[in-house]
């Protein structure tokens, strides 16, 4: 049913990958970031939960939660690895090893728009209050790179299945290459033009190739 011949497969599988490294940009911050609060999975799901005098005896406060360094992550690595998906996007089924995506600088440029403009929202604490997000350090855009830069494997890994699949269903002398070669040929028959009769109820008549002439 899903082959990844059919686009709508591909898509789904690419989307299924940015919704997971999404959340797990989101899950790395609180539960394995060196800098962060390092909480354990039953503190972050029960976060509603939080109370005052068990958080502080884990050695964390219910604040924390209300940081925007988590989300701003997640928001982060949604929009870098759509960029990186972008340029999947170059070609369907051939690999960026034949058409490098350096050749369309148009798709550069806009990438490196949204980008800076990401940046901005991010970096001018004004925008950065309006939008609800702050700025992220070295570490943190590490593992943003981290967690988009596979989107380029992962499509890179369906074009190849899409190709052998196209590749083994359409094998030269089988069935589907005869019967495609024969609508072909069907399609190339030639019609003389001298048997063409073009009627029209207001001459009364038929009009051949060499009437039209005069």
């Amino acid at each position: 049913m899903c082959g990844a011949t059919i686009p709508p497969c591909r898509y789904l599988i690419i989307g299924m990958y940015v919704g997971l490294a999404t959340v797990w940009g989101f899950l790395w911050w609180y539960l394995w970031y060196s800098a962060g609060p390092k909480l354990s999975w039953s503190a972050l799901s029960h976060f509603q939960k939080c109370d005052a005098t068990a958080a502080a005896a884990a050695g964390y406060k219910c604040e924390i939660f209300s940081d925007n360094h988590p989300k701003t992550v997640a928001m982060t690595v949604l929009v870098i690895v759509e960029m990186f998906n972008a340029l999947n996007n170059i070609s369907e089924n051939s690999s960026l090893l034949v058409i490098p995506f350096w050749d369309n600088k148009w798709l550069l440029a806009a990438i490196a728009v949204s980008i800076f403009l990401h940046c901005l929202i991010m970096y001018v604490p004004g925008l950065a209050l309006l939008f609800g997000i702050t700025h992220l350090n070295a570490a943190e855009w590490w593992c943003v790179v981290m967690l988009s830069a596979p989107v380029i494997l992962v499509d890179e890994v369906l074009k190849w299945w899409s190709r052998r699949r196209v590749g083994s269903t359409s094998g030269f002398g089988g069935s589907n290459s005869r019967r495609y070669r024969k609508v072909a040929s069907m399609g190339q028959m030639a019609v003389p033009l001298t048997s063409i009769q073009v009627t029209s109820p207001l001459l009364g008549g038929s009009l051949t190739p060499q009437d039209k002439s005069h």
